[in-house]
Formats: structure tokens, sequence, C-alpha cells
């Protein structure tokens, strides 16, 4: 079986084409140990993502990357751990390192497919982000799913909605941490599965 990505950007716009990112997680798994008798755990999922956190002020000054007053106000809302993320660091990278970094997490396995939370726009923000530093989305289009369509579709008939947390994400998750965001999708798609094989 291929292996599977997932991933997940945090911004500071919902506009898709010229919006600022803050930071972006990606993970590598394989979707055959999902009805194992090891399945994945949550906080191993969370070890196994990789993150990128971007330079907001370059984005906004060489790119022309915009952040909307109401997204600002989102965030405001939201927790300490989430808000953390926002604060520049000496670490920050430029969006010109995410094609790198992309490449370096799908290299060594072949890849079935890649998932986001909604293809309407982690993948448009992923293309227009890499069209900025003249790259393209190394992803084929045809390997692009969705995690919401997934376990709607899996839970098909019952009342379970597709935010649904697993008991054993609980204790641990960090609400808009973007690792946080897609172990939980991973968890969520395994535990539909393990329920029906």
């Amino acid at each position: 079986m291929k292996s599977e990505l997932i991933y997940d950007f945090e911004t500071l716009s919902q506009n898709r084409n010229k919006g600022a990112v803050v930071s972006l997680a990606i993970m590598k798994y394989d979707p055959d140990k999902f009805p194992s008798d090891q399945p994945y755990t949550f906080l191993e999922l969370v070890g196994m993502c990789r993150t990128i956190k971007f330079n907001v002020e370059e984005q906004v000054k060489k790119y022309k990357r915009t952040i909307s007053k109401d997204t600002l106000a989102w965030w405001e809302k939201q927790g300490a751990a989430a808000q953390k993320q926002l604060a520049p660091s000496k670490d920050d990278q430029s969006i010109d390192k995410l094609y790198q970094f992309l490449i370096d997490t799908a290299t060594n396995t072949e890849i079935g497919k890649v998932f986001t939370r909604g293809n309407t726009f982690d993948p448009i923000f992923l293309e227009s982000v890499l069209a900025d530093v003249k790259q393209t989305d190394p992803f084929s289009w045809w390997k692009i799913r969705d995690t919401r369509s997934y376990i709607e579709g899996l839970s098909f008939g019952s009342d379970l909605k597709n935010t649904f947390m697993p008991p054993e994400c609980e204790r641990d998750f960090i609400h808009h941490d973007p690792a946080h965001d897609i172990a939980l999708d991973v968890m969520r798609m395994q535990t539909l599965i393990r329920e029906i094989i």
C-alpha cells in the first residue's frame, strides 16, 4: 500500500489567492496501520508531523500577500496555545522554502493520496503561495482528497459530524495548531475505519 499525506495551513486571511500564511503542518502516514493491532495514537501522529512557520512580514512586503482584519479578530478569540504561533520568530521561513519542505516530506515513498480538510481552501493556498515563488504544486491533482467528505462518507446514515472528537484525543488536542489539526483528522479516519472493518 502507498503512503498517504495530509497537510494544513494556518492563515491570516480567507483570501486563498493572496492571503498571508502563518504555518503549515504536513504528515506522511500508512493507512494500513488503521485496522492493525497497533493503530496510531494521537500523540504519535502529532510527533510524526513536520511544521514550517512563515515570515509574514516578508509575504506582505515582498509578495503583496494580505492580512484580513476579520481573520485577525478571529485569532484574538482563540486560545493562548493557538495564538502563540502568530508571534514572529527568528526561525520564521520565507515562503520560498515551502516547495523543498514539501518535497523533503514526500521523498522515499510512493504517495497514494493527499488529504486536506477541504479542497477549496488549503490546496488553493498551496498553489497561490507556490506561484509567488515560481513553483508548482508537487502533488498531482488526481491524488487530492478531503477529510470532510471521507468522514461523512464513512459515517453516512449516522448523526456523526465530520468534526467529531475521538475520546483519546480530547486531553491533548490544541485547537488551530496545524500539527494537531491534521493528527486529529487522521485519528477520525482511523476511528471510522476500525468501526467498519
